[in-house]
């Protein structure tokens, strides 16, 4: 008999506990179960996603910037306006005028600059866009990432950097709050522009006078700048870089053939 009364009591404490577990996990289970489309679930999305969309730019523009230095600003080289030396297609930026020293200036501009480096980082997004995936959202199954159709990539050379800026259109959007963002930017550490100026300075002296004198304009810029002169017959070739940098702009100098 006391058996059967020590069983029953048992139960009824087990039953007391089961009771007092489901009453706790129904008063704090906002705190236990994370509620779908809260703005902070939403906030934490938009900034992974942002995390993300960043990356994916500066990993995009890496190639290009480098392609832009070696080959002399410009990423496609069409037949006759480059030479090839050391394996790089380098591009003439002054073409020879027949019978006299000076060149003619192609006059690359920051513009054309910008606007090939857009269309060749725009093109390699493809390749590392993944918007859903960027948002991160793991069990929170109720949040909705609308990325927009259309997408614009302005590109800035300024003299220290190039500064990419993407015009997408992102929301995310849950049963309690929703957020969207329409910009991305990214500025990248790069020597390219200002590098670009020295190369205008060496092509006025070649369109004006015919030649550069590379160690007077080093010791004016306060050896700021490692400047060299490759002479493959016929042509000119100067390379540029920043004094302990190893970036490289490099461009050719059309020559006269004898």
């Amino acid at each position: 008999m006391e058996n059967k009364k020590g069983q029953v009591t048992l139960f009824v404490i087990l039953g007391i506990v089961i009771v007092a577990v489901i009453v706790l996990l129904i008063a704090f289970r906002r705190d236990i179960i994370p509620k779908a489309g809260t703005q902070e679930n939403i906030d934490a999305a938009m900034n992974n996603i942002d995390k993300g969309i960043r990356e994916c730019l500066a990993n995009s523009a890496d190639d290009p910037l480098r392609r832009m230095g070696l080959q002399g600003g410009y990423l496609t080289t069409p037949e006759g306006s480059y030479r090839l030396w050391d394996s790089n297609p380098i591009s003439y930026l002054c073409y020879n005028q027949a019978g006299v020293e000076t060149c003619t200036n192609r006059f690359l501009t920051r513009a054309k600059m910008e606007e090939q480096l857009a269309e060749v980082i725009k093109n390699n997004l493809a390749n590392c866009l993944d918007i859903e995936g960027f948002a991160d959202v793991g069990i929170i199954k109720t949040i909705k990432v609308i990325p927009g159709d259309k997408m614009d990539l302005k590109v800035e050379v300024a003299r220290e950097s190039v500064n990419l800026e993407l015009d997408y259109r992102i929301e995310v959007k849950g049963s309690e709050a929703s957020r969207v963002k329409d910009k991305f930017e990214v500025v990248i550490r790069s020597p390219l522009g200002e590098l670009y100026d020295v190369s205008q300075d060496i092509l006025d002296a070649e369109t004006t006078i015919g030649r550069f004198d590379l160690l007077t304009y080093m010791l004016q810029k306060m050896s700021a700048y490692t400047i060299q002169m490759q002479k493959p017959y016929p042509d000119k070739i100067y390379q540029i870089k920043l004094r302990e940098k190893d970036y490289v702009f490099q461009f050719a100098v059309e020559g006269e053939s004898s």
